[in-house]
């Protein structure tokens, strides 16, 4: 089963006082090496929302069938400098499950229906 995952942050003053190259450094030294560790079960989407929204500023949009490698993934990046230093907060995980619906009812509506 295919998992849709939202996680919006919002980007502290702390980082934003950063300079483009600091903020392009940062991202190669701390968050890249997470980000490609994953890339073979996490297909992962950024996206800056902060002319559309005061909170979150980004947001990711996460799709993988391993939960297990999206949690590990978020424990990672919970460990770098940018939310341990306060440089940037979670501010609300989504999570949902593509067409579970679907999985319902083939799963349980239809059990149900062949066990009557």
């Amino acid at each position: 089963m295919k998992y849709g995952i939202f996680i919006g942050y919002t980007f502290m003053p702390a980082w934003l006082a950063k300079s483009w190259e600091e903020r392009e450094r940062f991202q190669q030294e701390h968050l890249a090496p997470i980000f490609e560790k994953y890339a073979d079960r996490l297909s992962v989407q950024q996206y800056d929302a902060e002319a559309f929204s005061a909170t979150p500023t980004d947001f990711v949009f996460i799709e993988t069938e391993d939960l297990r490698a999206y949690y590990f993934f978020v424990e990672e990046l919970r460990d770098t400098a940018l939310f341990a230093e306060g440089l940037a907060r979670i501010d609300v995980i989504h999570v949902g499950l593509a067409d579970g619906y679907r999985h319902f009812a083939k799963e349980v509506l239809d059990a149900d229906d062949n066990g009557r």
